[in-house]
């Protein structure tokens, strides 16, 4: 008699002691079908499970939120007429996973439920939704479907692929009195500062100034962001006069845009720069003297001028001021990766940059890639590459005020 309970121990720990992964959620297979008035969705689950779903645009987007899964749905076929362009999953905060399908074309779905069980029927996800080359403004964003609470969310598990994905919608986002942030794009170099070369045609300062005007052209059509450029055409504007234009016009975020070269012409990808007093590494401490020197072309020696930034490093309020900037660019590089863009190894890096110096401004310096790399070149003198990257740096800003806004 006295083994029974025993026995009951012994499976009690085992129980505990499984590895969550046999435990936890999965998604097993996500299929579409499309019909003359609908594409309906099916995602396959291995148990029944709240679920929240809704569309965001520019870009389009179908989001799925469910509690903690393992993808074992492998590749999903993309039915042509649906347009995605990818499929991306992976952790929004402890115990919720999001799925995010990237589309063509904007979307917007017309229900969404949950099936249990039946049969030999798995329970399963069913989303029915349309598409349209009509841009559908923001009217259809801000519905969400589904039974979802993210406040009694099960908390527990490792997701596979940690990332940061667009957060859900504001609400209140297409309100009058709702505060647009002024981001401050400044491409970097122009007018006698040509920047980078790639040894024949391609020169940094048009590459960069193109992928301002994207950028900035993405960021208004969200709605959802106000923009000013250190400059709008081929002119030198000197490093402290970028910084306290983004002041003087009370700038939010500021992005400053760059395309360097490097001696080894196999290296390739893109890289986020932070401020600081040391540098990450002896390439960056390069490239920073490079840049910062670049106002001597106009005979401005900016260590002149350095008394000032010397007193303002010394302020409380950049200690905040740079985490934020941080916080985003951890948020950046791994937005570019769920991008399919290409990074350095170990991709936020730091250093002094002058351009970074701003107070009471979060800011960052990205490197779009290397123009001594023939494909990366190449590629960046491609409006569709340059669409890509601004992509990236439109969702990194969305998460990132999302963030600020939830905080």
């Amino acid at each position: 008699m006295r083994l029974k309970p025993i026995i009951a121990l012994v499976i009690f720990a085992f129980c505990a002691f499984l590895p969550q992964k046999l435990l936890a959620l999965s998604v097993d297979d996500v299929r579409f079908g499309v019909y003359p008035e609908k594409v309906r969705m099916v995602l396959d689950l291995s148990d029944i499970a709240d679920f929240r779903t809704f569309v965001l645009h520019s870009p389009e987007r179908i989001v799925i939120d469910l509690p903690h899964f393992d993808w074992k749905a492998g590749e999903v076929e993309r039915p042509r007429q649906v347009g995605i362009s990818d499929i991306r999953q992976g952790k929004l905060q402890p115990g919720i996973s999001r799925i995010v399908f990237d589309l063509d074309k904007p979307a917007e779905i017309h229900t969404a439920y949950l099936l249990k069980k039946n049969n030999n029927k798995p329970s399963r996800i069913v989303i029915d939704f349309d598409v349209s080359d009509v841009p559908r403004g923001l009217d259809s964003t801000g519905k969400i479907f589904g039974t979802l609470s993210l406040e009694n969310a099960n908390i527990g598990g490792s997701v596979q692929k940690a990332s940061y994905l667009v957060p859900p919608v504001k609400p209140d986002r297409g309100a009058s009195n709702t505060f647009k942030p002024l981001i401050i794009i400044d491409p970097g170099h122009g007018g006698v500062d040509p920047g980078a070369s790639s040894g024949s045609s391609i020169v940094e300062k048009h590459i960069v100034l193109a992928l301002g005007h994207e950028l900035k052209k993405q960021l208004l059509a969200t709605g959802r962001y106000r923009v000013k450029m250190t400059r709008e055409r081929d002119i030198f504007i000197p490093l402290k006069k970028r910084v306290e234009f983004a002041h003087k016009q009370g700038g939010d975020f500021f992005i400053s845009l760059h395309a360097d070269t490097i001696h080894k012409k196999d290296v390739s990808g893109a890289s986020v720069y932070t401020l600081s007093k040391d540098a990450s590494d002896k390439q960056t401490a390069r490239l920073a003297e490079k840049e910062n020197r670049v106002d001597l072309i106009a005979g401005l020696d900016l260590d002149i001028e350095d008394e000032q930034v010397a007193y303002i490093l010394g302020d409380f309020l950049i200690t905040e001021t740079t985490n934020q900037s941080k916080y985003f660019a951890n948020m950046l590089v791994s937005t570019m990766e769920d991008n399919g863009l290409k990074t350095l190894q170990s991709p936020h890096r730091y250093a002094g940059f002058a351009v970074l110096k701003s107070p009471e401004i979060p800011s960052v310096l990205i490197e779009a890639g290397f123009l001594s790399n023939r494909n990366e070149a190449f590629l960046l003198n491609k409006d569709s590459y340059r669409r890509k990257i601004a992509r990236s740096i439109v969702s990194g800003l969305d998460n990132y005020f999302a963030q600020n806004h939830r905080n």
